[in-house]
């Protein structure tokens, strides 16, 4: 499989504008399913918010229940959910771009900027692809992401085992830093609902609208905000759909400070910690 994985590259970045419509095909019923065995099969990914939005969230939830600021230093932040995987990694791939930006052609975010893979999958990507990083310098090319604005996904996708010939999903375990203009994930409102349905947002995390706070101003509903569409004006108010991730960009753009991120389960770390480890196994040899 490592050798067809230039061909898949190819392909990859020649479909890579085609994929809203292919996205549709899926909803096809004979079709539809021989695609989601293919590329998607028991998929689990989370979408993380920004690490910006979530300290503003959890500093004026413990605000308020404690009665007095909290050191932003104790804060528990959702990047920390990737840190861990990082932390215990025998294997940590970096890749040299993004496909999905490089595809693109980015003018945006850097595409210089790549995936990380974690798990024994990663001894079969092609060197041509990317290397072998230590835990220090992941973790360092993931402070840059952010800083970029990107945002985070983690978990098991099977599109990356299948173009990479890695073998079995279970090999791999795939953490991106997403644009909200070349994401391939912009087309989860045109998959088929199962398949949408793999891609979710972080466990006990959940964006709002402060109605009463909301001008209707329109800021959130630009181009650019939300990739996935999931924010609209309704009656001159602003309206999170069910297809929300809580990546929380829209919370970053409100100059009303109408949405919120709203964190409604303490342990929201140790969840999706639970959720992604039985995934992949990236500590054995």
């Amino acid at each position: 499989m490592g050798r067809l994985t230039p061909l898949y590259s190819a392909l990859f970045k020649r479909s890579f504008d085609k994929r809203f419509r292919m996205a549709k095909m899926t909803r096809l019923p004979v079709l539809g399913r021989a695609m989601e065995f293919a590329f998607f099969e028991n998929d689990d990914i989370i979408i993380l918010p920004k690490d910006e939005v979530a300290k503003a969230s959890l500093e004026k939830k413990r605000t308020i229940m404690m009665g007095k600021p909290v050191e932003p230093s104790s804060i528990m932040l959702p990047s920390k959910v990737i840190e861990h995987f990082i932390s215990i990694s025998r294997y940590i791939f970096l890749m040299d771009h993004c496909m999905c930006r490089n595809s693109s052609g980015c003018k945006d975010y850097p595409a210089d900027l790549g995936c990380i893979f974690l798990g024994r999958g990663t001894l079969k990507i092609p060197e041509s692809m990317g290397h072998m990083v230590t835990r220090e310098e992941a973790l360092d090319h993931l402070r840059k992401c952010r800083e970029a604005g990107l945002v985070h996904l983690i978990g098991r996708d099977k599109i990356d085992s299948v173009w990479l010939g890695t073998g079995g999903k279970e090999n791999l375990l795939s953490i991106c830093s997403c644009c909200p203009c070349c994401c391939i994930w912009k087309m989860l409102p045109d998959l088929a609902a199962s398949i949408s349905a793999t891609v979710t947002r972080m466990p006990g995390v959940l964006v709002k609208v402060e109605a009463e706070q909301c001008s209707g101003c329109g800021a959130c509903v630009k181009k650019g905000i939300c990739y996935l569409n999931a924010i609209q004006l309704m009656d001159g108010k602003a309206d999170i759909g069910e297809g929300c991730r809580g990546c929380g960009r829209c919370v970053e753009f409100c100059p009303s400070n109408a949405i919120r991120l709203h964190i409604e389960n303490s342990d929201f770390l140790i969840a999706a910690i639970k959720r992604i480890e039985p995934l992949v196994d990236v500590v054995s040899e």
